[in-house]
């Protein structure tokens, strides 16, 4: 029989970093590699974009490996050395931007983390029924480590959200609403013979830069669009196109609702309650006869009731903070004056203290809205309901959980 030759030294060398570390001594220099290591691959990346690092680069190859790389080491314990949180690792300047990155680099980023929690979601259902800490539930301790970044860079919570608005197709259910108000904008007859009530007596700068802002969901600039829509971004929404998928990208939603920073509950609450309100919307439309698909009809019940018990969990970690630090431990909650500058904070603070006390009134009705809509699906008849026994259980325990906020 042929021998075989033995290896040479050192041709394996698995686990001899966690050898070094148990050892003791070695978890300065680890520290000290892991920062130079990281730092001049974030820089390269920006020196590689266009424009001096305000344009795309003009491949994504090093980008989405330098990310994807970082996304699976990535823990709260190594997240400071890991993540770009120096904004000149990510900006090409720190004056311009509004201190934050370029719209496509927190684009690109929101699409490889987004995917990544999706297929975290897709392999582990249990996560699905509720969003909370446990053993086999590994997405809060991601959204842990990646925490400091959504602290400090507000354009990728924009972008985390424009993407959810694709994903959840938030803007096929708000196209009625956003056509109605271009249509006003564009009223040719004279303002003063139009009736009280009617959108076309209100300026077009107003329509178009406040109120259809306000109203339409989040999205993307027509040119970011066109530079980071490649590989994994368009594969972002094609492979979760199918109901079973939107829930999936619902229920990442609802854990990051819940277990983000404070800093960037501001703009996911704005997120959160538009998702809310074009859902519950979209199943009046039906009930009206304009889409009677009893499938998307369970589907825009549970994705309004996943992101009301996010929201209603949030409240109550406020209103209890042995509870908000049970669900919240580990993540980092700083305060903030306004969204864009932010401070570290101390742990012994409450979590979750801006912005939410403002978000009962709304959370009450739409919970009151979830309620009527159940009791016309057949809750409240004496004939059998057309939800779904697990959309229908997920619901009541959307109204339970916002009554007791």
């Amino acid at each position: 029989m042929a021998s075989v030759a033995p290896p040479s030294v050192g041709a394996f060398r698995i686990g001899g970093r966690r050898r070094n570390r148990q050892a003791g001594g070695g978890s300065a220099s680890n520290v000290s590699d892991d920062t130079r290591h990281w730092a001049p691959k974030w820089r390269r990346l920006m020196a590689s974009a266009a424009a001096g690092g305000r344009g795309p680069p003009g491949s994504f190859d090093e980008f989405d490996r330098t990310v994807r790389g970082m996304l699976n080491r990535i823990s709260a314990e190594n997240a400071g050395r890991l993540l770009p949180l120096d904004l000149s690792l990510r900006s090409p300047s720190t004056d311009d931007d509004m201190g934050d990155s370029p719209p496509w680099w927190t684009a690109r980023f929101a699409a490889l983390m987004l995917t990544s929690y999706l297929q975290v979601m897709h392999t582990n259902r249990c996560a699905r029924g509720l969003a909370m800490r446990s053993a086999d539930n590994v997405l809060p301790a991601y959204l842990d480590a990646v925490s400091p970044l959504l602290e400090r860079s507000p354009r990728l919570v924009d972008a985390i959200s424009a993407w959810f608005a694709r994903l959840l197709r938030l803007h096929e259910l708000c196209w009625p609403t956003v056509r109605l108000l271009f249509l006003a904008a564009r009223e040719s007859r004279d303002r003063a013979t139009l009736p009280a009530h009617a959108l076309g007596r209100l300026p077009p700068e107003l329509l178009h830069g406040r109120i259809l802002g306000f109203l339409s969901p989040p999205g993307f600039t027509a040119d970011t669009v066109d530079t980071v829509m490649q590989g994994p971004p368009a594969g972002l929404c094609e492979c979760w196109h199918s109901e079973d998928g939107r829930r999936d990208a619902a229920s990442v939603l609802a854990h990051i609702l819940l277990f983000a920073p404070a800093a960037a509950w501001p703009r996911l609450s704005a997120l959160a309650f538009c998702v809310i309100d074009t859902a519950l919307s979209a199943v009046i439309a039906s009930d009206r006869g304009v889409d009677g698909d009893s499938v998307r009809r369970d589907s825009r019940i549970f994705l309004a009731s996943s992101v009301i018990v996010a929201v209603a969990q949030r409240c109550e970690s406020s209103n209890c903070p042995s509870l908000g630090m049970a669900l919240l431990d580990g993540a980092r909650k700083p305060p903030v004056g306004h969204l864009g500058h932010f401070k570290p904070a101390s742990r012994q603070q409450q979590p979750q203290q801006h912005g939410l006390h403002s978000d009962r009134g709304p959370l009450a009705r739409v919970a009151d809205c979830l309620e009527s809509l159940l009791f016309e699906q057949g809750e409240g008849c004496a004939g059998e309901s057309e939800l779904t026994g697990f959309v229908r259980s997920r619901a009541k325990d959307a109204i339970e959980r916002a009554r007791k906020v």
